[in-house]
């Protein structure tokens, strides 16, 4: 963090005052997480009103798109400023243009790959450009909501945090001086790099969404005739996890060291 925001994130008010200028009206990268939303009040405290691109992948948290709802109607509307989804319509593959992520990869009996990250590609960065490319904007000018804490992260695109030394943890405060929820972490539901925090928390609190995790990964098993994992590293099939976290549950209260904007474990 640099000093001058150093000096100011003290004070509450101070901090719902923070600004990001020198921008123009170039788009935001929005995933309604921590990051992406500080971003956006940030450069909107200093006056820029660009785009705000949302990706959308048919499969993100519930409480992803809740928040998307809550953060256009209090903050985005009464400011001018709009969400834009990008759904199936700015996808380049002609089947994802058909279907969102899930039925995607039911159909294939499939799912991402934390590796390739081909659901990233398809489903975030070519909408992304498609969109760009349709406005007049150059893709490499979209503006990133990466921390200063991830600068190793896409060092070749635009990135306002990491330019300003703004950490996750200043967004955490850029977000609540604005008199704002926290989001959580944002990501699809079934995402392969997930932290074991996040699978505890889809089985407890959506279980019918676990469920369907569960079907995806026994599906890909029955087609190669082994066992696979859609936990990344996890070594445990998503019915062993759940089994597990059956014995822990009352023995662990899990809730009281979760908080699902940092998608882990609180220390």
């Amino acid at each position: 963090m640099t000093a001058f925001y150093a000096e100011l994130v003290s004070d509450r008010l101070a901090v719902g005052r923070l600004a990001l200028t020198g921008y123009g009206a170039l788009p935001v990268a929005f995933g309604g997480g921590v990051n992406s939303v500080a971003l956006v009040i940030l450069l909107s405290n200093g006056g820029w009103r660009g785009p705000v691109l949302f990706a959308d992948t048919g499969a993100e948290w519930p409480e992803t798109y809740a928040y998307l709802a809550y953060f256009e109607r209090v903050f985005l509307r009464p400011r001018g400023l709009e969400l834009v989804r990008l759904g199936k319509e700015w996808r380049s593959d002609r089947v994802a243009r058909e279907m969102d992520l899930l039925e995607y990869c039911r159909r294939r009996s499939i799912f991402p790959n934390p590796r390739r990250r081909w659901c990233t590609h398809q489903w975030k960065v070519e909408p992304l450009r498609n969109w760009c490319q349709a406005h007049g904007y150059r893709h490499a000018d979209v503006l990133l909501g990466i921390s200063a804490d991830e600068a190793h992260r896409q060092r070749k695109a635009r990135r306002p945090l990491v330019e300003h030394g703004i950490t996750r943890e200043d967004c955490a405060r850029v977000i609540a001086g604005q008199g704002l929820a926290l989001p959580r972490k944002s990501g699809c539901w079934f995402c392969p790099l997930q932290a074991e925090a996040q699978w505890r928390e889809l089985y407890v609190v959506h279980p019918e969404l676990f469920a369907q995790a569960v079907e995806l990964e026994e599906a890909k098993g029955r087609k190669y005739g082994r066992r696979v994992f859609l936990r990344m590293r996890a070594g445990e099939t998503l019915r062993e996890f759940a089994a597990r976290i059956e014995l822990q549950g009352a023995f662990w209260p899990w809730q009281e060291h979760y908080d699902p904007s940092r998608s882990g474990w609180l220390r």
